[in-house]
């Protein structure tokens, strides 16, 4: 009898060992890692306040489906007259990972001025359904613009046609545009809704 109570002990540590493993297995291979090389025109990335160290890349470390991480910058306006921001995302290694990777940052849509310097966030979300991707790369464009914010459609002016694209994807259907999302929060709402009403009818830098 006590013979076979060892046996069934020496059984229950080596499932229970197994049940480990298997575990610890899945969840290293469904970590992600990436790193972001970050370029910027018209105005200058760093990493403090005094803007001493500029942000060249962004290394996000592992991130679990369905998590987010957040990243704190500095950006200056570098240029000799006042800047609206533009931030976009290009160069996506694999391709697909723009379906299930999103990045956006907490910028208001606010005229910036020669010298100013705003304290940004910018948060990176995998979304839980991600599949077949355990490392990826992109690059962030931030840049100076003299577009108003809410000048969806890039003609120069905030009106009737930034209006009804914003409509046409409102609340992200039928699919997300990020011309749409003025605020670049993930979603076409309210709030891009106010920004593009507090801009009706200006042009350039009005």
């Amino acid at each position: 009898m006590q013979h076979l109570t060892k046996e069934k002990a020496l059984l229950a540590f080596v499932v229970a060992s197994l049940i480990f493993y298997v575990f610890m297995l899945l969840v290293t291979t469904n970590t992600i890692t990436n790193v972001s090389a970050v370029e910027a025109n018209g105005v200058g990335v760093y990493w403090d306040i005094n803007c001493s160290n500029i942000v060249s890349s962004i290394d996000w470390g592992t991130l679990e489906p369905g998590s987010s991480k957040n990243i704190i910058v500095y950006i200056r306006n570098e240029a000799d007259e006042p800047q609206f921001l533009n931030m976009s995302t290009i160069n996506w290694n694999p391709s697909k990972a723009s379906e299930y990777i999103t990045l956006i940052w907490n910028y208001s849509g606010r005229l910036i001025y020669p010298g100013e310097i705003l304290q940004i966030k910018l948060v990176l979300s995998i979304s839980r359904y991600i599949e077949g991707i355990s490392n990826f790369s992109f690059d962030i464009l931030i840049a100076g613009i003299q577009n108003c914010p809410g000048d969806i459609n890039g003609d120069g002016h905030v009106n009737l046609l930034d209006l009804s694209l914003l409509a046409r994807h409102w609340h992200n259907i039928p699919t997300y545009d990020p011309r749409a999302d003025i605020n670049m929060d993930g979603s076409v709402d309210l709030l891009d809704l106010g920004i593009l009403a507090q801009n009706w009818l200006k042009g350039p830098l009005d």
